[in-house]
């Protein structure tokens, strides 16, 4: 699935069908992109093995090593305002397995993610994705001519 929308995303950039009128449903269709590398995520612990475990590890702590926003007082030339303030990467990490360490809290969550959160998001985006697709108009390059005129509605006969 990630592949296929990597090359529908591809084509949609190649053919120039991500600019005006359609700039909105190219926005959209990066949102889907990134649900489905959240889908791809969640999915990965739902084996629940050993490379599973690892893997979901990792990307916890890289939520938990993100940069915070707020910066602390400068206090002289020389002041680290690169480290951030606050827990604010463990608030991430927290929020994002639902405990401490890896354990059947983080499974549930994923799961639930995996199975209704994100589908449910994603269905409704897409729905949104295909009715400004009609609203419009396919790009013609994408489709050719004749294809494009089909499908847009504009074929007299």
């Amino acid at each position: 699935m990630v592949i296929m929308v990597m090359v529908h995303m591809f084509r949609v950039f190649m053919t120039g069908s991500y600019k005006p009128p359609r700039e909105f449903n190219w926005a959209i269709g990066v949102i889907l992109l990134v649900l489905t590398f959240l889908l791809s995520f969640t999915g990965y612990l739902l084996p629940w093995d050993q490379l599973a475990i690892w893997a979901i590890t990792v990307g916890s702590n890289m939520a938990k090593a993100r940069r915070s926003w707020r910066r602390r007082p400068v206090c002289g030339l020389f002041a680290d305002w690169r480290r951030p303030s606050g827990a604010s990467g463990d608030d991430a990490r927290f929020m994002l397995i639902g405990a401490k360490e890896l354990g059947g809290t983080t499974l549930l969550r994923f799961y639930v993610l995996h199975c209704v959160g994100i589908p449910l998001i994603a269905a409704v985006l897409m729905a949104v994705h295909f009715w400004r697709i009609r609203k419009d108009g396919a790009s013609p390059d994408a489709l050719g001519a004749e294809a494009g005129r089909i499908f847009n509605g504009t074929r007299s006969g």
